[in-house]
């Protein structure tokens, strides 16, 4: 029977698809890094989001694998070049924050243009500055994204109900389309 190791928490939908699919799943979620070293031999896939880095040494270990799911975007805390060599199969879930992402970016610039840190600080200390401190409004600004993937793309599309210029660019794309 082919085992699963969570290391960390994920939505639950994986591990019961999983189990549907007849897979062992082990929450590993509070065990120390030392004891899952002593046991990832056993196990064919492993869940992550970024609790420690799946690097060669700790990989090395992990004879039996066959998969690593990561719930999220980024692969850096992943040793590709080595899953690569060794035929490990690597997911992730790039889409899966991007409104998120792009709703706090836009809350961080609307929070920059209006002052909101600087004025909540002061009215807090008894300062009411009105006038150094009017905002700026985001209506008729253009703002750059650098990278238009699933975030960026998201960004952008948030950034569209503010009538701002939206200029885009991604290294790995050549049409921006929606």
């Amino acid at each position: 029977m082919k085992k699963v190791a969570f290391i960390d928490t994920v939505h639950e939908v994986l591990q019961q698809g999983l189990e549907m699919a007849g897979w062992i799943c082990d929450d590993l979620t509070n065990t120390p890094k030392s004891e899952i070293e002593n046991v990832i031999h056993s196990y064919h896939g492993i869940v992550i989001r970024s609790r420690f880095a799946m690097n060669e040494d700790f990989l090395s270990k992990a004879s039996s694998l066959e998969f690593i799911a990561r719930s999220g975007a980024g692969m850096e805390n992943i040793d590709v070049p080595y899953c690569d060599r060794r035929n490990i199969q690597l997911f992730n879930a790039p889409e899966g924050n991007r409104n998120a992402v792009a709703e706090h970016a836009l809350g961080m610039l609307l929070s920059l243009f209006n002052k909101l840190n600087k004025c909540d600080a002061e009215v807090r200390k008894g300062i009411w500055l009105r006038e150094e401190n009017k905002g700026v409004e985001l209506d008729g600004k253009t703002v750059a994204i650098i990278g238009y993937g699933n975030n960026g793309s998201a960004f952008a599309k948030k950034l569209r109900g503010f009538d701002a210029r939206v200029l885009v660019y991604d290294k790995y794309k050549t049409n921006y389309g929606d």
